[in-house]
């Protein structure tokens, strides 16, 4: 039998048959066939290097409209998890896209600091200039000063 299967414990109390192997078969369920849902003995070393091709139904055909309502909910399951693989890549793309833009902030934001340092050493800069400029401007003045006093009114010195 081809396609997937999964075991089930089961509360049955009756015998479980051996497999051409002598292990003791588990109960499996058929998900990937034309007998969806159907319950099975099967190996327990299916889908090992030691192949066994042992096989037998557990429980009786289902009615072909639980086989179309297992069909159904199948691909609903399949359109569910192909859709939650988009979102997961999407998740995945918008991640990579925060990330990246918190660098950018991160740079803008040293950039900004950068910049805002410049601008206090330049303010400082201009400061300390303006109140050379001023000491300057009292010194020129003072000079001025004595040079009219001098002009206008000249020391005579004694001789």
């Amino acid at each position: 039998m081809q396609g997937s299967s999964s075991i089930s414990s089961s509360s049955v109390d009756a015998p479980t048959p051996r497999c051409h192997c002598g292990v003791r078969s588990p109960i499996r369920t058929a998900w990937k066939c034309d007998y969806t849902g159907r319950k099975f003995y099967g190996c327990s070393r299916y889908g090992t290097s030691m192949r066994c091709s042992f096989f037998q139904w557990y429980d009786p055909e289902p009615l072909a409209c639980y086989s179309d309502v297992i069909h159904k909910l199948l691909e609903t399951n399949e359109g569910i998890r192909s859709e939650n693989m988009e979102l997961k890549k999407g998740r995945h793309e918008l991640l990579d896209e925060l990330c990246h833009f918190q660098q950018c902030v991160h740079e803008t934001t040293s950039e900004l600091e950068a910049a805002v340092a410049a601008s206090m050493t330049m303010e400082d800069n201009m400061r300390a200039s303006v109140a050379m400029t001023r000491r300057r401007g009292v010194v020129i003045i003072a000079l001025m000063s004595v040079i009219v006093l001098l002009v206008f009114f000249p020391i005579k010195v004694a001789s």
